[in-house]
């Protein structure tokens, strides 16, 4: 069975953050620390919101509403950061421009070695992400 690029990301990521999990945020911390991140990026502060979802889903970033939507109540930064990077990529899928914006934001709003585990987990697992630049502020 082959499994897709989607599948592969997001098992990455289970398999990083059982070996690097980051801080548990209450929703108000969520909107505050994801308002800091929107402001220092240059872009519209998203609302975070708990939503009913499917069981297959944490979370959507929904561009069209720029909000984030979670199905727990206290979501990790992790979780927050990847849903991020889906609002500030012009490919909204899971491909390399995703990987990419979302190991540099891990790098800038977590930490480096959560950002070079990430890089290495997502490398690991033959999931392509571009060299760092450094995005115009």
């Amino acid at each position: 069975m082959t499994t897709s690029e989607t599948e592969r990301t997001y098992a990455a990521e289970d398999a990083f953050e059982l070996e690097m999990p980051t801080r548990v945020l209450s929703l108000t911390e969520a909107n505050d620390w994801l308002a800091m991140i929107a402001e220092d990026e240059g872009v519209d502060s998203p609302l975070v919101f708990k939503s009913t979802m499917s069981k297959n889903y944490d979370a959507l970033a929904l561009p069209a509403d720029w909000c984030i939507a979670v199905r727990v109540s206290n979501p990790t930064q992790l979780l927050l950061l990847h849903e991020m990077a889906h609002l500030l990529c012009a490919n909204k899928n899971h491909g390399t421009e995703f990987r990419t914006e979302f190991v540099r934001i891990v790098r800038r709003y977590i930490s480096f070695p959560h950002a070079a585990a990430l890089q290495k987990t997502f490398v690991d697992n033959d999931l392509t992400i571009n060299p760092f630049t450094t995005r115009a502020q």
